[in-house]
């Protein structure tokens, strides 16, 4: 948890608040990225790469996501309630258990970082490039290790 503190909470806050209802977007550009990955999510795993967009169940899951994103942003300020939710999270998840490597999540994050480019623009300056990385990285790391 130590790696928390060195992240800037306020860049991390403020630039997920300009992006966070451009949801089904970040889906659409990994799977295009990962086509492979398509697979993992059977609700759509035959729906063209072309059709994602519109697609119902990708909105709903990318909602979901996203919206315990946004908990995990809210309660930055908040250690004890972080943790909480992290812990809430990887048992929700487990990633681990449905055969997700530590590849998934490094290729997932190189997608999110230039998702994140591209839709904040002059605003993903290094600062919040910095935050974005150290809260990612901590939070999968500490997720990872309660899935383990």
């Amino acid at each position: 948890m130590e790696d928390f503190k060195s992240a800037n909470v306020d860049a991390v806050q403020n630039t997920w608040a300009i992006i966070k209802q451009d949801t089904p977007q970040f889906y659409v550009a990994l799977l295009t990225a990962h086509q492979e990955y398509q697979a993992l999510f059977p609700a759509f795993a035959n729906v063209p790469v072309g059709e994602l967009f519109n697609n119902a169940d990708l909105h709903s899951l990318s909602v979901k996501v996203f919206a315990r994103l946004s908990e995990l942003i809210v309660f930055w300020g908040n250690a004890d309630a972080l943790i909480s939710k992290l812990i809430d999270l990887a048992h929700l998840m487990q990633h681990k258990g449905r055969g997700t490597t530590q590849a998934h999540f490094d290729n997932a994050f190189v997608v999110l970082m230039n998702f994140l480019a591209a839709k904040l623009g002059s605003a993903f300056d290094p600062e919040a490039k910095q935050a974005w990385t150290v809260t990612i990285h901590a939070w999968h790391q500490y997720r990872f290790t309660l899935e383990a």
